[in-house]
């Protein structure tokens, strides 16, 4: 018995020893090349742990064999975080790279200005929202991304095809120009439905400017521009899946994969969403979510070059059924006179090509070929249009001494439109089908003093529609010494083309016809706002405080009016239109794994209409909210790699487009529609994630008026207000409450 109880304490005490000599971390914390003195190096749910010295070295010794979470913080960085495993008597090497809290105003953008430079040293304001950003409520298409930027309002346009439109500084999305990687390639026709069936799998980033921009990109960017940026072959993972369900039963799946070709790197993406389930939460007998059917193709080749120059060709291709109606209607029953539905065939595709010239200047060549066909049927009424749009643009930039930088470019814009309505026929619009645009522009930006930089730019274009037109503006930019306040003040002018078919979406719909009261003449206005920027790195983490004032004066205002003629929406030409407002937003990221951020916009939109006393009143737009909020809230627990992400949105009472003696309100309700989402990482580059749309359960009521005569052949029956089946009323969803899961693989 003696002997086996110290043979016992004997082995306890080997087993302790060994235990006790553990093994050591050993290793160096920096920022790029710079060493991050005195950081802090902890072993989580141990008491290990040291700071860095002077040079950022560090040594941890006799840690417990085992497998171990290490975290590493450093004031004004985010947290680091990695797995490690002890062994007994070996030196783990582990050198953490920290990333600054203000790294995202180093972004790189272009969209402001045509040429690389930082968020931080641009002139023009950009917002920019990576990949990660729409990750915190997956989406499966671009507008239902944009849906929780801050600025900009998605907006639900029709009740039962639920197409849509992005406001911007409460502005129609009829004057936001769409660009993917620098092409406007998504205007008018192909903007109205594309923007709700691009794919998120594709995109790297997305830059928002706020305000006119037709200096660089012309008609359409009046109230700003949304450039989509796609990811770059040579820097995308080898291979990349996400699958995705509802509760609901919506599926959507993308895959995209990087190969080498030759000298060159392709990125090959594919994605398709299927729903083909009735859902009618709303009990008006439509269903709440149109049948879909997507499919989309990428592939991007960049080529490799000796000089590190430029050169991509990418093709895009997208095909979507959709159809939304009578919930007892199939989808083949399309065009039928007994059941009212909305049929829309969408097949779209692109192929273009970036080239840096192989001069010793730079010179940049995009050419782009873009073709959009569009086949729908609105109730018994067959709308058969296609969009052809060609695009050429060269520009050179040169740093031509310390003071200017300057930027020179032409451009060529051919656009093909017809249709088989009479919307579309030069007789009845005056307007060509054809429109080439050339146009010419520059930039300088001309640092004045040290922290002083102003921009000096114009545009000369020509359309055979409206002639020449010219689009000049001013930007200026101060930075404080620090570099932590920054303010920008810009005034410019833009126009456009009108374009019935892209006025509003209401157009688009088979419950009302179009009433043209005269021809409808360019649109033209003068822009001005002022950005104010401030980083504040505070004990806790770095305060981002972003705020704007704007105001757009319109010497000429197209807006379709839906409350003159019941079964009509009106387009004339208006004077005295204004859009002011301000906006503001707050971001703040903890050293600890949390980070919030509240954005607020106001916007007032109104034209001026003299009343029957020859008075002047002001009347604002449908459709447009007053006040937007927008809010987010993630937090990561470190040792089992979760994270929780609440996002949300608060849209205060907007006019809707009601009709003569309407029994439904006037203006929408206060609502907000919230998610809720958590993701588990695992180490192998699976992450699962699961939660809420819609967490209050938000229903829109009565989107669609007399949805039981869809035909109007029982108006005389119990009607005393003679209303007429209308589709235009509807704001936003009718889905309520829905789960969500899924699932991303990653291979680096």
């Amino acid at each position: 018995m003696g002997k086996s109880l110290l043979l016992t304490i004997f082995v306890l005490m080997s087993l302790c020893k060994v235990y006790a000599q553990g093994g050591s971390i050993a290793g160096r914390v920096y920022d790029s090349n710079t060493a991050l003195e005195f950081a802090t190096i902890s072993v989580l749910k141990t008491s290990y742990a040291a700071s860095a010295d002077s040079n950022g070295y560090y040594q941890i010794n006799n840690i417990p064999v085992g497998k171990y979470q290490v975290r590493v913080s450093y004031l004004g960085y985010e947290n680091a975080q990695q797995e490690i495993s002890i062994e007994v008597g070996k030196t783990l090497s582990l050198n953490i790279t920290l990333v600054p809290l203000s790294s995202k105003l180093n972004e790189v953008v272009i969209t402001g200005a045509l040429k690389q430079v930082t968020k931080l040293e641009s002139v023009t304001p950009v917002d920019v929202y990576t990949a990660k950003f729409f990750q915190r409520n997956p989406v499966t298409n671009l507008f239902d991304g944009l849906y929780s930027v801050p600025g900009l309002f998605a907006d639900v346009d029709n009740g039962v095809s639920n197409t849509t439109d992005v406001q911007i500084n409460g502005l129609e999305g009829n004057y936001t120009m769409y660009l993917i990687d620098g092409v406007p390639a998504l205007s008018s026709l192909a903007g109205m439905y594309a923007i709700n069936a691009f794919p998120m799998n594709i995109i790297d980033k997305v830059e928002v400017v706020k305000g006119a921009s037709s200096t660089l990109y012309g008609s359409e960017a009046m109230a700003g521009v949304i450039n989509i940026k796609t990811k770059d072959p040579r820097t995308a993972p080898r291979f990349s899946a996400n699958v995705y369900l509802t509760s609901m039963l919506e599926s959507y799946a993308d895959f995209t994969t990087k190969y080498k070709l030759g000298k060159a790197t392709a990125m090959l993406s594919v994605g398709t969403e299927n729903f083909n389930t009735k859902w009618d939460v709303d009990k008006d007998g439509f269903l709440d979510i149109p049948y879909i059917n997507r499919f989309n193709i990428y592939n991007k080749v960049a080529l490799y070059r000796k000089d590190d120059k430029i050169a991509n060709v990418y093709a895009r291709y997208l095909y979507e059924d959709r159809f939304g109606g009578d919930k007892t209607m199939s989808p083949r029953w399309r065009g039928s006179t007994a059941k009212y539905g909305e049929a829309i065939t969408t097949s779209q595709w692109q192929m273009g090509l970036q080239y840096q010239l192989p001069v010793a200047e730079k010179v940049m060549l995009q050419l782009d070929y873009t073709e959009h066909r569009q086949g729908a049927y609105y109730g018994p009424n067959k709308y058969d249009g296609i969009q052809l749009s060609g695009f050429s643009q060269l520009t050179w930039s040169k740093k031509i001494d310390s003071i200017n930088d300057f930027l020179l470019g032409a451009a060529y814009r051919l656009m093909y439109f017809e249709d088989n309505t009479p919307l579309s026929d030069p007789a009845n619009t005056g307007y060509a089908r054809l429109v080439h645009m050339p146009a010419i522009f520059f930039e300088d930006e001309i640092t004045i003093a040290r922290r002083h930089t102003i921009m000096l730019g114009a545009r000369v274009e020509y359309s055979n529609r409206s002639n020449f037109a010219i689009t000049p503006r001013l930007n200026y930019k101060w930075m404080s010494q620090n570099r932590k306040n920054i303010l920008r003040a810009g005034v410019g002018t833009a126009y456009r083309m009108p374009n019935v078919l892209n006025e509003g979406i209401g157009a688009m719909n088979g419950s009302r016809g179009i009433l043209l009261e005269e021809d409808l003449k360019p649109e033209s206005c003068i822009s001005a706002n002022l950005n104010y920027t401030r980083v504040q790195e505070v004990k806790g983490g770095l305060l981002n405080i972003d705020a704007s004032v704007f105001y757009t004066y319109f010497f000429n205002y197209i807006d379709p009016e839906y409350d003159e003629e019941p079964g009509y929406i009106s387009y004339s030409n208006s004077k005295g239109a204004t859009a002011t407002g301000f906006s503001i937003n707050a971001d703040f990221t903890f050293n600890y794994p949390l980070k919030v951020g509240v954005g607020l916009v106001y916007n007032y939109v109104f034209e001026v209409e003299e009343g029957e006393n020859g008075e002047k009143e002001r009347e604002a737009p449908a459709h447009q909210p007053p006040f937007i909020g927008n809010f987010y809230l993630s937090y990561t627990f470190a040792a089992p790699q979760l994270s929780i992400d609440w996002t949300g949105n608060l849209v205060t009472p907007m006019k809707l487009s009601t009709v003569p003696d309407d029994e439904r309100p006037e203006k929408s309700p206060v609502y907000t529609i919230q998610n809720v989402q958590i993701t588990k990482k695992f180490k192998n580059g699976i992450d699962i994630y699961f939660g809420i749309k819609n967490l209050f359960n938000f229903i829109q009521k009565e989107p669609i008026l007399r949805p039981n005569d869809p035909f109007n052949q029982n108006v005389a029956v119990n009607n005393p207000n003679n209303y007429r089946f209308d589709t235009t009323y509807g704001f936003t969803t009718t889905q309520g409450i829905k789960g969500f899961f899924g699932l991303r693989y990653t291979l680096q």
